[in-house]
């Protein structure tokens, strides 16, 4: 099975003291039976993170952890185009509108987001396995 990765996994997986943090983790541990895909948007969210909490030496590594784990998609002004029409159309954020037009190729998306129950994309809440 071919799972498309929001960039909340990654950062509950970064964050000390996250919510979902233990959740995330289990979820990843048990990866041996899918495919991971994610976007080139979740490297770059990553990235804000780190970078706005003083942990910007930490972008390359966890872009690499990243790499290691997914297969990393990019979107181009096509892929832009179909986000902002469905943004629009269901009231998602540029970022979340992204995530949803990239999972597209994907049998589900991982998030605990429920926006992206709109887009009629599959979502498995990893903080409910």
């Amino acid at each position: 099975m071919k799972l498309y990765l929001d960039a909340d996994i990654f950062l509950a997986v970064l964050k000390e003291n996250d919510r979902f943090k233990k959740a995330a983790v289990e979820f990843f541990g048990n990866r041996e039976q899918y495919q991971f895909v994610t976007g080139s948007l979740t490297c770059l969210e990553v990235w804000f993170y780190l970078h706005r909490n003083g942990l910007g030496k930490n972008a390359l590594s966890s872009l690499r952890a990243i790499r290691a784990i997914a297969e990393i998609l990019d979107y181009d002004s096509h892929d832009l185009e179909q986000a902002m029409i469905l943004a629009e159309t269901h009231n998602l954020t540029p970022a979340d509108s992204i995530h949803a037009v990239l999972a597209r190729v994907a049998d589900a998306i991982v998030s605990t987001d429920s926006s992206f129950d709109k887009t009629g994309i599959r979502r498995i809440d990893f903080s409910k396995i």
